[in-house]
């Protein structure tokens, strides 16, 4: 009887210990860089693909370098390094709205920036 509800426990452990893999696995933290991205936005779903190579339009912001985010309407030199210290202090950015929160970047920059960057 007591090595049954031994057998149960572990059972039981292992069991959250692989929902808890794929829970961290799915954790928008760990998408790979290139991969389509989906944005929920006041419950709405927005779902980007994969960026054609041949626009050459679409920046992922957690990526990109300086000379890429230069790019970007109202965004110069100076902010795109903005850009870069805040990616480097903060971690990836977890959405395209998380930009506003760099020194000099308003909401107003990124819904006008928003058909062209990505997380």
């Amino acid at each position: 009887m007591k090595k049954q509800h031994l057998l149960l426990i572990a059972a039981a452990f292992l069991l959250a210990a692989i929902f808890a893999a794929f829970e961290f696995a799915d954790s928008p933290r760990f998408k790979p860089v290139d991969a389509a991205t989906v944005t929920f936005t006041e419950g709405v779903i927005i779902e980007r693909g994969l960026p054609d190579e041949e626009e050459g339009g679409i920046i992922n912001i957690n990526t990109a370098t300086l000379e890429e985010l230069s790019t970007l309407a109202e965004i110069g030199e100076s902010k795109a390094q903005a850009i870069i210290d805040y990616r480097e202090e903060n971690g990836r950015f977890m959405s395209v709205d998380e930009l506003a929160n760099v020194s000099g970047i308003g909401s107003k920059t990124v819904e006008l920036n928003r058909d062209r960057i990505t997380v």
